[in-house]
Parts: C-alpha cells; sequence; structure tokens
C-alpha cells in the first residue's frame, strides 16, 4: 500500500491493482470498498477475477465493463494487474500500467486544505480504448443525486435484480418501472442491481451525491466532451451470489467514454444509442478529474471554477471550497 496525506486529507492506494480503498476528507470516509477484501476465501478464489476481490474505492477503467473485443478481464488491466511506481510523495504519486492496447499513467493528489482528490490520467493508444473512473460511494440511508442537466438517460437490458424497464431513452428526471415512473435521481429502498448511464453535454459537469445518514454531499467533476457519460451502478441487495452476499447501499458514478452496459464491441461500433463519442482512437489523451467532499446535504445546481476555488450553487446558497480550478480547464 501507498498512503497519500495533506492537511485535511489521507487516501491509500494499492500498486497490485490500481485501486484507491480508502479516501478520508476532514476525518469522514468518502469512498466504499468491498467488505469482502479481508476475507481469505474470496481472496483465495482465482476465479472471481482480482477487480472484484479487491474492490475499492476507485480505480481506472480501460476499456470499462466487459471486455468483449479483446477477452480481457472485466474494467481491463488497470483494474486487474500491477502497476509500477514511477514516483511518490507525501501528497502524490505517479504510477503506469500497459493496457491491451497502449499505455496509461495516473498521477493522483491531495492538497493542503483543499477537500478533494485530484487525478490525472494520460492514455498513450495504440488502438480505440474507452475509459472510465469507478469511484464508489456507500450510504447508510440512502441518499439524492443532482447533475449537470443529462441530454439522455438510458437504461439496458441484463441487470442482475433491475429496478427500471430495460432499454429506455428518456430526456427527464423519471424512468419507467413496474411500479410507474420514479424519479432516478432518489437513491431506491427496495433491493435492486442496475444500471444507468447519464449522457451530458460538453463543458464542465458534476454528479453529486447527498448522503442522508453520513450528512455530507460526495461531488465528481469532469470534462463531458472527454468523459460524455457518467454511469450510475446501483448495487442495493439485488446481487446474492458470493462474494455480494447482497451488499446493500453502494451507487458507483464513473465518468466515462464508453457505451454505457453494452460492452466494448458496441463502443467500438460506428453507432450507438447516443450520438456521443464512446471510444478515446488511437493516440494521446490527458483525462483530468476530480472527487470532492462537501459538509452538509446539497442540492448542487451548478459548479464554477477559479484558479483557488470551486463555487457550488446549492438550494441554500452558494458554496466556495478551496480547488485549484486549473486541473479542469
Amino acid at each position: 500500500m501507498i498512503r497519500l496525506a495533506a492537511r485535511g486529507a489521507r487516501a491509500t492506494w494499492e500498486p497490485c491493482c490500481g485501486h484507491l480503498p480508502e479516501l478520508w476528507i476532514d476525518g469522514a470516509p468518502v469512498l466504499h470498498a468491498a467488505p469482502w477484501r479481508e476475507n481469505f476465501a474470496v481472496q483465495a478464489d482465482a476465479a472471481i477475477p482480482l477487480v472484484d476481490r479487491r474492490l475499492g474505492g476507485t480505480f481506472a477503467c480501460a476499456p470499462f465493463g466487459r471486455d468483449d473485443a479483446d477477452g480481457g478481464p472485466p474494467h481491463g488491466l488497470s483494474a486487474n494487474a500491477p502497476w509500477r511506481t514511477v514516483r511518490a510523495a507525501p501528497g502524490a504519486l505517479v504510477a503506469e500500467r500497459r493496457l491491451g492496447r497502449g499505455r496509461v499513467r495516473a498521477r493522483l493528489a491531495l492538497r493542503d486544505g483543499h477537500p478533494a482528490l485530484y487525478q490525472h490520467h494520460v492514455l498513450a493508444l495504440d488502438a480505440s480504448s474507452t475509459f472510465a473512473h469507478h469511484p464508489m460511494f456507500g450510504m447508510a440511508a440512502g441518499g439524492r443525486l443532482s447533475t449537470t442537466p443529462p441530454v439522455a438517460v438510458l437504461t439496458f437490458a441484463g441487470a442482475d435484480a433491475p429496478r427500471y424497464h430495460p432499454d429506455q431513452h428518456a430526456t427527464g428526471w423519471t424512468l419507467d418501472t413496474p411500479q410507474g415512473p420514479r424519479d432516478w435521481r432518489d437513491y431506491p429502498a427496495e433491493p435492486c442491481e442496475d444500471f444507468v448511464a447519464l449522457v451530458h453535454p460538453p463543458g464542465l459537469a458534476f454528479t453529486a451525491l447527498a448522503r442522508e445518514a453520513e450528512g455530507n454531499t460526495v461531488v465528481t467533476l469532469k470534462r463531458a466532451e472527454q468523459l460524455p457519460l457518467t454511469c450510475l451502478w446501483i448495487s442495493n441487495g439485488g446481487r446474492t451470489a458470493p462474494p455480494w452476499n447482497g451488499r446493500r447501499g453502494v451507487l458507483g458514478i464513473e465518468d466515462a467514454r464508453c457505451a454505457g452496459a453494452d460492452g466494448f464491441a458496441a463502443a467500438l461500433g460506428s453507432t450507438w444509442r447516443a450520438d456521443v463519442p464512446t471510444a478515446f482512437p488511437p493516440g494521446r489523451h490527458a483525462i483530468p478529474h476530480a472527487i470532492l467532499r462537501l459538509p452538509g446535504r446539497h442540492e448542487i445546481t451548478g459548479v464554477t471554477l477559479s484558479p483557488e476555488a470551486a463555487t457550488f450553487e446549492t438550494d441554500t446558497g452558494p458554496l466556495a471550497v478551496p480547488f485549484d480550478g486549473s486541473h479542469l480547464a
């Protein structure tokens, strides 16, 4: 393990698989790590992909999801194989990993007094590939999303225990369920295992989760011209097979360039359900991203960045926190 620390924040990164299972900001945990990470039987079971055995916090996916194009592990070598640490300092690290279709170099950083994890990934691709961030957030008593208004909201067939009817292409805040329309921003109370993709317009975009019991709001920031999708992995007791065993209260907020849950091959095709890029072409691509924790539960309607702050428009007025706005310029 490599430990990072700055005033008000600390994190742990795992070189064996590239996962960052722990992130604490202002004394509170931000990310979810699977409880079976310490289960010897699960860790010894080679039939379970390493990404699932070590499932923790956040990690990079290249490609994202099912690799039905090259036959690699789910979420790619970036989430299933060792990384080489290039350099590490108390508050930052740089590491790299060979991929099936190129290389990826990651820089992860904390800064004194900033309630954020800064991430910067550089892809050097020999062939087209999808890419995603895979942060997971736990909730003891549910929560509610707010986000840059999406131009489309997509659902998919094949979920283990779906909440929503499959293959929807919606443009508002509700999706159809067997019980009627439901606001997809509210985390479901009933057991389910489902996947929804938000399609954002180009520009700076946010997705925020106000967590009820935890009393805080976690936010991801991205450039949507690079990562047009935000994939919502809703894991709330609907997956009952080991090692999941009905785990509840987890939401993945996965900013991505991919074809949602349709797989790698679909992302490499010439057309898809939404008119957005679904894979990065060969070449070099620099991808910034950030995860923040805000005190209190907030409905967020917008964000603006300056050289020294991120200012969120909330239901109770503007909220500014220290942040290096040039990171996402």
